[in-house]
């Protein structure tokens, strides 16, 4: 109930919630698919991805059996914690069968806080050969891949199936750091110009309050049809795939 409190209060209808499998890496899972379908239930308001162990040969297996049997929508996998190099080949099986699926992949991409993570498995261009070789796959990249701001623009800019989100915070407060990165790292127009159909509000929640982040994305100075897109409309159509 105070979650979907904390959606009204952004004026937001809809949130994604995700699980995280770090079993081979961390011998730990931070929450299940299980866990995150059952969350879901309680509300149509949440959206529910699903995470697997990409070392785990039976992964792209538990991914089709937790999309087609327990509804999930997407998948979350977070290379410095789970500690892989996403573009290896050995975890294409993975990929094929997200697009296969059409669901979007929802990758952690720039710096990682978790003790013993590597910076090197979220630099944003270890992420081109995905974007080239799965050209029906769409592809999130979070937090802006920050401080690879620029990298993530770039290469969103060369690859349309490459999104960005919004949920980023590595200093003081959401309002001064997105002016940071989206006005001075790379300004506002490249997003509302050249991006605006592949740019995502993430709340980055519970590190930052939704209505926080929300507020901050709000005040950067987009147009109107652009807000309407990055919050809600872009969601909208990486989620259609597997829509309810």
């Amino acid at each position: 109930e105070s979650f979907l409190l904390e959606l009204d209060v952004a004026f937001l209808e809809n949130a994604v919630v995700l699980p995280m499998d770090a079993t081979t890496a961390r011998n730990e899972t931070v929450y299940t698919n299980d866990q995150i379908a059952e969350l879901c239930a309680m509300s149509p308001r949440l959206i529910g991805f699903a995470s697997v162990d990409p070392h785990n040969p039976a992964a792209p297996k538990q991914l089709v059996d937790a999309v087609e049997k327990l509804g999930l929508r997407g998948l979350k996998l977070a290379p410095p914690l789970q500690q892989f190099e996403p573009a290896d080949k050995k975890y294409y099986a993975i990929y094929e069968a997200a697009q296969g699926l059409n669901i979007p992949v929802l990758f952690h991409a720039g710096m990682s806080w978790e003790p013993g993570s590597r910076l090197k498995y979220g630099q944003p261009l270890g992420f081109e050969d995905i974007a080239a070789d799965f050209t029906g796959l769409n592809i999130v990249l979070a937090h802006l891949a920050w401080p690879w701001v620029v990298d993530a623009v770039a290469l969103a800019l060369k690859y349309p199936n490459v999104h960005l989100d919004t949920s980023a915070l590595y200093f003081d407060n959401p309002k001064d750091f997105l002016a940071f990165a989206m006005n001075h790292q790379v300004p506002l127009t490249v997003f509302e110009r050249s991006l605006r159909k592949q740019l995502l509000f993430g709340s980055n929640y519970p590190r930052v309050e939704i209505k926080n982040m929300a507020k901050a994305v709000r005040g950067l100075g987009f147009s109107e049809e652009c807000l309407d897109l990055v919050m809600g409309l872009n969601a909208q159509r990486l989620l259609a795939g597997r829509s309810k």
